[in-house]
């Protein structure tokens, strides 16, 4: 029974034309790679237009003695349902530049870090006035705050962001007002008194000092 068995299979395996069994498995390695080529592709396609929502420190570019939280969408796609969570509670309006001058912070109850966004393009952002540094240092009492960022690609959940939202940084830093804001202030001064004028609010005076000689002028 055993010799007839190998005698048998003997016979199919000498029947068979190897050629086609390397030809099927060659067909199936590459139908595999090209699965996972497609695949792959696709995952790098889907990545390119993922949004990424942060929320970092800045100096406003007008008011460098005042620090804003900014959060922002860094990546190329529409983000959704943006909410942020804090390891401690946010203070707002802590202002004050040195221990002279600070006052009292109060606790971030509302806005767009405590209620959320609905969405944010790519490169758009909300900007919070959230103090200055001798207010915020006091405010902060030398804990660090961490926000952690949780946002969609349409309904997808996207994987959180965690942003440290650093002062300490900013200390000894340029708060100077720059050039450019100080010549806009100015023109906006020149501007308004010139409306004066205009509107009859402000009379235009004129004071003669001397008058030429009649003579002279002969």
């Amino acid at each position: 029974m055993q010799k007839e068995l190998i005698e048998f299979l003997r016979s199919i395996i000498t029947a068979l034309d190897w050629s086609d069994w390397v030809t099927s498995i060659a067909t199936v390695v590459l139908a595999i790679l090209t699965f996972v080529y497609v695949w792959l592709t696709s995952r790098i396609l889907s990545s390119q237009s993922d949004p990424c929502i942060i929320l970092t420190v800045v100096h406003d570019e007008d008011r460098p003695s005042i620090l804003q939280l900014v959060a922002k969408n860094v990546g190329t796609g529409l983000a959704h349902d943006i909410h942020f969570s804090f390891s401690h509670p946010l203070p707002a309006r802590a202002f004050g530049i040195t221990k002279q001058t600070e006052t009292k912070a109060e606790k971030m109850t509302e806005g767009p870090l405590i209620n959320g966004i609905p969405a944010l393009g790519p490169g758009e952002c909300r900007k919070i006035d959230w103090g200055q540094y001798g207010g915020l240092k006091k405010a902060l009492g030398g804990s660090n705050i961490t926000a952690t960022c949780y946002f969609k690609k349409n309904t997808k959940e996207m994987k959180p962001v965690i942003c440290p939202l650093d002062v300490e940084s900013f200390s000894r830093t340029v708060a100077a007002e720059s050039a450019a804001s100080k010549t806009a202030k100015e023109l906006e001064k020149i501007s308004k008194s010139l409306g004066h004028f205009a509107t009859g609010f402000h009379k235009l005076k004129v004071e003669i000092s001397s008058m030429p000689d009649d003579e002279n002028n002969v």
